[in-house]
């Protein structure tokens, strides 16, 4: 199952990037990032997209990322601790583990924004509606 699929709205445009030389072990459905124009797996600052295509291990492999549409939702997994109706409206951070990235309250970075319970309260490891925040899907360099 992806790490991340969207959940309602429209889906980004997929593009074609190269995969960089470390970039690390992802998934489909995991989130990846942009790094000198190639593509890898997200672990902190900007994200670029959802990876459709596993990486190979071989560098400038195209990979096919579907762009961020921050004006859609999408669907993640709350990490091993129950979900709760307190969780919305609170910003959320990625944990970035290959093909099982999961969200929590470290408050080391603010990745998403829970919109809502996907799965009932009290779900363990279950799974939350977030929208991303615009500031994370743009860079300023």
């Amino acid at each position: 199952m992806a790490s991340v699929e969207l959940y309602r709205g429209d889906p980004g445009p997929t593009i074609k990037c190269l995969e960089h030389t470390t970039a690390g072990s992802f998934v489909d459905g995991d989130l990846v990032k942009l790094t000198s124009g190639y593509v890898q797996i997200a672990t902190a600052g900007v994200i670029t997209g959802i990876a459709h295509t596993a990486a190979s291990g071989t560098a400038a492999t195209a990979i096919d990322v579907e762009l961020i549409n921050p004006n859609s939702t999408y669907k993640a997994t709350y990490h091993t601790d129950a979900t709760s109706q307190a969780l919305v409206g609170d910003l959320l951070d990625f944990t970035f583990t290959a093909g099982a990235h999961t969200l929590e309250e470290s408050g080391a970075t603010t990745d998403v924004y829970c919109v809502g319970l996907i799965d009932p309260a009290a779900t363990t490891s279950g799974k939350l509606e977030v929208r991303f925040l615009g500031a994370l899907l743009t860079s300023t360099t």
